[in-house]
């Protein structure tokens, strides 16, 4: 314990337990997802599930920070990179783009981390994760605007609900602002795994850095959701 002795006053010594025995999948390794793989493994989540199926490229680099002078696809540097952080961490590797043929390869976990920068992929881990029950924290970043929230199956809306629909296109980013959206996901899902805090649970926190300006909006099931509205 003498590792974490700064945060088990925030958390508890339970906390820190719940943590070690936790399993978090992490969804798209980007920038966002290199964020969150760092701060989940230094908090000591026990378990992760990763799923990339893309190798760093240059213009990765910006914000992506694992991967500088690594070899190897997003996942395997994604691995290494959590066990060298935590080396009492284990990592299940999907080296691949989730899709409806391989989504169930996620399997068991307590979180979902939404780390993905497409419509399409986010709608199908959104199906998976209501139909598993399994909590997911969205996370998403478009130049210097960010939005973080919570999905809870059968309670708050899904992605389906709140997500636009819109062409998806390589969105401008920037590693402060990913920084930023990253470590609000991270510690939404140290607040679930462990009971400290309250979570954004139907809540929309959304941040236009630009201008410094925070705000939380309600969320709302959309009728007729086909996910998660409630059948007639």
């Amino acid at each position: 314990m003498e590792r974490y002795q700064r945060q088990i006053p925030i958390i508890g010594a339970d906390g820190q337990r719940k943590l070690e025995r936790s399993k978090v999948a992490v969804i798209g390794l980007g920038g966002l997802g290199c964020n969150v793989i760092t701060h989940l493994a230094m908090a000591g989540v026990g378990k992760f599930i990763i799923a990339d199926g893309q190798s760093p490229e240059p213009s990765n680099l910006n914000r992506q920070f694992i991967y500088a002078g690594g070899e190897g696809t997003k996942a395997e540097l994604s691995a290494e990179w959590i066990t060298k952080l935590n080396p009492r961490s284990s990592v299940k590797v999907l080296d691949t783009i989730i899709d409806e043929t391989n989504v169930k390869k996620i399997g068991k976990c307590d979180i979902i981390m939404d780390c993905l920068d497409n419509r399409k992929t986010r709608m199908i881990v959104n199906r998976y994760a209501f139909a598993n029950n399994i909590k997911i924290v969205h996370g998403g970043v478009d130049s210097l605007f960010g939005q973080v929230t919570v999905i809870i199956p059968g309670v708050t809306p899904c992605l389906e609900c709140i997500l636009p629909k819109k062409k998806d296109e390589n969105a401008a980013s920037i590693s402060p602002m990913v920084g930023t959206i990253a470590s609000i996901q991270a510690l939404e899902a140290v607040k679930i795994l462990t009971g400290a805090g309250s979570p954004l649970s139907g809540k929309l926190l959304s941040i236009d850095a630009s201008d410094n300006v925070y705000r939380i909006a309600g969320l709302k099931k959309r009728d007729g959701c086909g996910c998660c509205s409630a059948k007639p």
